[in-house]
């Protein structure tokens, strides 16, 4: 663009920034709802994928935990039915160690081809260890007569000895501890537990199935689909059994000298809802919590089946939660970084069309103004032409007719103008029109309304306070400075001269055709007065 004014400068400006806020606006509000749209849509698709994962997890849980209870059961059958209880009552120590031996290898042989449970034991009625079958490094060993424990102290013994009949015991899932202590590494374990009664109804000592629940663990890890979701496994009192991302806070309860991590303190201000909800979703801006309960929910237990019942049913009342982290998701953060770059490229493109746009509207603006300037002006002289001159007078006419002022029409007409362009040619004549416009702005000034006729014929119209003070005057300077000499040509002066008729009149006693007839009736009077001189007639 060539250098602009300062008022087309400001034109552009205010074009450019009403343009710009206008497409800016425009396209932010088109990219936000459109991502707020996609968001929402992956929000939905986020719900529908974790219930089914959820619900998924579940199924394979229950069936895992079903599994093991009925295989617990069968092992308790069959030992009862082999009379296993057998092994402590014959005072023949080689009656003993055969019947130890045939049951050490038999249940041997079922842990070696299970590969699941870490150990498989038979109590008696005391607590004391008689059978244990311990399967570690793909290996299923007999542990010697002089390793066997008394378990009567732990937790469990106390309850699986005072089952009944077609009872079964589930502990809860926590730590192994062996020798008072958890076992390193850490082995997660789920103790299943069922009676072994005499053909009388008596009975003799209990079945005991440690389930290593790493394996249910790895299962749970098969169902992930992507990072950015946090699997939990949660037991009644909201403390976590498995936590995919952060494992570290795994059976917090389990260690004394260590806090305690629950959900709960995870998330403290969604605490409520959690403890509330057995199956549902929970949306934040931060992302969605999805929870389902496993096994137990309230009197009703999956793994109870024919007439054989769990007794506790709080061990396996657990729950599965997964929480999405809506920024963590690579869905999620590429299609808000998208739209992002959209943004930024909106804002660059509104930028730049804002920019030709502006300066196609200013480009317009002059060329309206130059058109406008053309029809109303003489490109000569600049003065206003004849048309223009007479609207904007009868406007003028107009308001001093409201104010009751006087107004004064001055005709000026220059005298032997053809001489000029007979001599000197019509360069030398359009030089001179061009000083007589000169002439006039100086005498005159802004306030006066300036016209040039015709040919060699101008006009003026005075109404301000200071120019009616004293028209005569004002002409008579005008044709003073006009008679200094001016150089037509580099070799030629010229001294114009002009006649100059006026008519001063209120004007609500005139009108514009009338005030012109005048003003050209006291021009010819001075014509034929001599030339170079004012007439003025009221």
């Amino acid at each position: 663009m060539n250098k602009l004014t300062l008022s087309e400068f400001k034109f552009f400006c205010t074009r450019f920034m009403l343009t710009f806020t206008l497409l800016v606006s425009v396209s932010l509000v088109i990219f936000y709802y459109d991502s707020i749209s996609e968001v929402e849509t992956k929000k939905s698709n986020v719900k529908v994928q974790q219930a089914a994962l959820l619900e998924g997890k579940k199924e394979y849980i229950e069936w895992v935990m079903g599994s093991v209870v009925k295989e617990t059961v069968l092992l308790s059958d069959i030992l009862a039915q082999q009379q296993i209880y057998r092994v402590h009552e014959p005072d023949n120590n080689q009656t003993k160690a055969r019947l130890l031996d045939k049951f050490n290898h038999a249940l041997k042989i079922v842990s070696q081809r299970k590969m699941i449970y870490d150990q498989i034991r038979y109590l008696d009625t005391n607590g004391n260890e008689i059978i244990r079958i311990n399967y570690k490094q793909d290996l299923a060993t007999i542990v010697p007569t002089t390793e066997l424990q008394n378990k009567s102290d732990r937790y469990y013994f106390s309850e699986i000895i005072a089952l009944t009949s077609k009872q079964i015991y589930i502990s809860p899932l926590d730590l192994n501890i062996e020798y008072d202590g958890i076992e390193i590494p850490f082995k997660p374990v789920i103790r299943l537990a069922s009676p072994i009664f005499d053909s009388a109804g008596k009975k003799r000592g209990i079945v005991v199935v440690n389930y290593r629940a790493s394996y249910l663990m790895d299962g749970l890890e098969l169902f992930n689909l992507n990072s950015g979701t946090n699997y939990m496994l949660l037991n009644k009192d909201g403390y976590f059994l498995f936590n995919d991302l952060y494992p570290e806070l795994e059976f917090s309860f389990m260690f004394k000298d260590k806090p305690t991590h629950t959900i709960y303190s995870q998330f403290p201000e969604l605490a409520g809802q959690i403890q509330s909800i057995n199956s549902g979703q929970i949306e934040t801006d931060q992302g969605l919590m999805t929870i389902e309960s496993v096994g137990a929910l309230g009197c009703i237990n999956p793994y109870c089946f024919q007439q054989f019942h769990v007794t506790d049913n709080d061990s396996t009342a657990w729950k599965l939660v997964s929480y999405t982290a809506f920024d963590k998701r690579l869905d999620f953060t590429d299609s808000l970084a998208l739209h992002h770059s959209l943004m930024r490229l909106g804002v660059l493109l509104s930028l730049v069309l804002s920019f030709f746009m502006a300066r196609y509207q200013l480009r317009l603006h002059l060329d309206i103004q130059r058109i406008n300037y053309l029809a109303n002006n003489d490109d000569l002289t600049n003065l206003v032409n004849r048309r223009a001159f007479q609207s904007q007078a009868e406007e003028t006419l107009k308001a001093a007719q409201e104010s009751k002022r006087h107004v004064c029409l001055i005709y000026i007409d220059l005298d032997n103008f053809k001489a000029i362009n007979d001599n000197y040619g019509h360069a030398a004549g359009d030089k001179a029109l061009q000083h007589v416009a000169m002439i006039m702005n100086k005498v005159f000034g802004s306030e006066a309304l300036l016209a040039r006729l015709g040919g060699d014929e101008f006009a003026v119209l005075l109404n301000s306070d200071k120019q009616m003070s004293n028209p005569q005057q004002l002409s008579e300077s005008l044709l003073k400075r006009l008679r200094y000499p001016i150089s037509v040509t580099p070799e030629h002066d010229f001294r114009i001269s002009a006649s100059v008729g006026a008519c001063i009149c209120s004007c609500q006693q005139t009108n514009l055709e009338s005030l012109m007839h005048k003003a050209d009736l006291a021009m010819y009077q001075a014509k034929r007065a001599g030339k170079n001189r004012c007439v003025f007639i009221e």
